[in-house]
């Protein structure tokens, strides 16, 4: 069955983005197991459950810290885009009334000189 709708720019965008967020989440996991397993293997004293027991608690651990640095870097982001779209609303409203201000001066002065 075809559907008759074809999605909008910015649902496929968003449909991206989380696909591009859940590969890095996926890359930040194997990357993580990858970490906790050549640590665990630099050391010789634990049995394979113990080995494994390891492996799991360091990626977990690497994990958790990882997702506190992306929520950090994330709620930043969005702060930073809140501060950069105010001071653009505030520089876009001052040309505006820049603008405003110097064409009443110049229809001003073109009234002045025509009436001369």
């Amino acid at each position: 069955m075809t559907h008759s709708r074809t999605p909008d720019s910015r649902s496929v965008e968003a449909g991206i983005a989380r696909m591009e967020g859940y590969l890095l989440w996926q890359a930040e996991i194997d990357r993580a197991r990858t970490d906790a397993e050549a640590f665990v293997d630099a050391l010789d004293w634990p049995t394979s459950a113990q080995r494994d027991e390891l492996v799991a608690l360091l990626a977990r651990r690497q994990l958790d810290l990882s997702r506190r640095a992306v929520t950090r870097i994330a709620t930043r982001a969005l702060q930073l885009r809140r501060e950069y779209q105010q001071r653009y609303d505030v520089l876009k409203r001052r040309l505006l009334v820049t603008a405003l201000a110097l064409l009443s001066v110049l229809t001003f002065l073109e009234v002045l000189l025509l009436t001369r």
